[in-house]
């Protein structure tokens, strides 16, 4: 009996022996770790969890430690007004055995936490620093962004390409068909741009090209498409613009590209024709043949002007 009344103490000191390793090895790790009571009250935080939310000696809860964050503006990010904040975060905690989810820091790091619900309602946090990964994430998407938007550009006059400008056709002629609104193409052809190319060399033909990107860029209305689709080709797709509404938008482009004070930079003339056609409910080949055939009757009419569709 003595003996085992002389094991019973030392099992303890071992099992406390223990504890306190496992503490100390947390701390020294740098490994930001935490136990909340079912109550919400912190039981235990590493040095490294203690710094990550600057935790006071006085705080008891996770809502005293996050209001002090969201008062010494430290610790993570706080949308909206921090009662709600920790409305939303109080009915999202221990909602599942394990959960895990992302929170960024005011000073720009990224943790994942990871919590996991324990016998009686404990609740085991740890974080794990992502910093590194959201960078490469945000860099990776900066790439694909670039990526797709040379896909969809001109390089020369940096406007949609064509495979692009027929993707928003397709796209706003299927808007145009469910909510009942108009939808008007313009085809616009510059006249004569081989003989400008002939005459002024092809670097010149590529400033001509450029100027009248520019010219639509600032002369088109406020969410119509203004692309490239071809060597001197454009198109200008116009919702919500019936066909008078359209010619009128593309004949203020043709006018301020025949004015002279608007080339004066080139070193030479140019003019454009264009077909216009307004959506009736057809395929979208059927907009396309429409509007290129009034463009064909406007270059046959004498070109540097505009023709409606049908």
């Amino acid at each position: 009996m003595a003996h085992a009344d002389a094991i019973l103490p030392l099992a303890l000191i071992r099992d406390r022996a223990t504890t306190d390793l496992i503490l100390a090895g947390l701390d020294a790790s740098g490994v930001a770790v935490a136990l909340f009571t079912p109550d919400d009250e912190l039981s235990y935080g590493s040095l490294a969890f203690r710094a990550l939310f600057d935790v006071q000696p006085g705080a008891r809860t996770f809502a005293d430690i996050l209001q002090h964050c969201h008062a010494e503006d430290v610790g993570p990010k706080v949308s909206g007004p921090i009662d709600a904040f920790l409305a939303r975060a109080h009915a999202r905690r221990r909602s599942n055995p394990q959960r895990s989810f992302e929170i960024d820091l005011r000073d720009d790091r990224w943790f994942l936490v990871n919590e996991t619900v324990l016998a009686g309602g404990w609740l085991w946090s740890a974080f794990t620093d992502i910093t590194m990964l959201k960078s490469n994430e945000r860099m990776l998407q900066v790439a694909r962004d670039a990526a797709q938007l040379a896909a969809n550009t001109d390089p020369l006059t940096g406007l949609l390409n064509r495979r692009a400008a027929m993707a928003r056709l397709d796209a706003e002629m299927r808007i145009a068909r469910r909510n009942g609104t108009q939808l008007s193409l313009a085809l616009i052809d510059l006249d004569h741009f081989k003989a400008i190319n002939d005459r002024y060399g092809h670097a010149r033909g590529d400033e001509v090209l450029r100027h009248f990107a520019a010219a639509g860029r600032q002369q088109i209305r406020g969410g119509d498409v203004f692309a490239r689709i071809g060597g001197e080709e454009f198109l200008m797709l116009m919702p919500g613009a019936g066909l008078r509404e359209a010619t009128r938008a593309v004949e203020r482009l043709r006018r301020h590209v025949a004015q002279a004070e608007h080339r004066a930079s080139l070193g030479c003339t140019y003019t454009m024709s264009a077909g216009v056609a307004e959506y009736c409910g057809n395929a979208m080949e059927d907009l396309f043949e429409r509007a290129d055939r009034a463009l064909y009757s406007a270059k046959r009419l004498g070109r540097d002007r505009i023709e409606q569709a049908p």
